[in-house]
């Protein structure tokens, strides 16, 4: 017997990202979230909270992250898709999933545990790691200038 189809949908200005979950795939359309994967090949899932400041979060239509992995063809692929995480049809939709894959299901950890037993990097890490690269990268540019004499008269 096959169940009725549940559905998510985010809009943000002029992009929409629609999540389906059907009796056998999940399902993600929208731009840059693009995911279609049979719910067999389904690894792990959590939800993780996106910081945002006070500005921004006045802003924006999400405030989490779906965080999914999946096997594909040998190896696991990864996909982070912006969710509001209060909205009722994500509930449904974190419910259904719940339901048709629990041992995938790792909502029951504290979401940068999960992410990391899903081998993803948590998006605050991964921007600390680019503040650190950026920082580095600057100092070796004044370093090999002060070097090179350019800063001397």
């Amino acid at each position: 017997m096959m169940t009725e189809p549940v559905t998510y949908t985010l809009t943000q200005g002029l992009s929409k990202t629609t999540m389906t979950l059907t009796d056998d795939r999940f399902i993600s359309q929208g731009p840059m979230q693009n995911v279609d994967i049979p719910l067999s090949a389904l690894r792990h899932f959590c939800v993780a909270p996106v910081k945002m400041d006070a500005l921004n979060a006045m802003a924006a239509k999400y405030d989490s992250q779906l965080v999914i992995s999946w096997s594909d063809s040998g190896k696991v692929s990864s996909k982070k898709l912006y969710v509001k995480q209060s909205e009722p049809s994500f509930q449904q939709l974190l419910a259904a999933l719940q339901q048709k894959r629990p041992d995938a299901s790792l909502l029951h950890l504290p979401p940068g545990e999960a992410q990391k037993q899903m081998g993803v990097t948590s998006t605050n890490k991964l921007a600390w790691i680019i503040g650190i690269g950026i920082v580095v990268l600057i100092l070796i540019v004044v370093a090999i200038l002060g070097l090179t004499g350019t800063f001397s008269s």
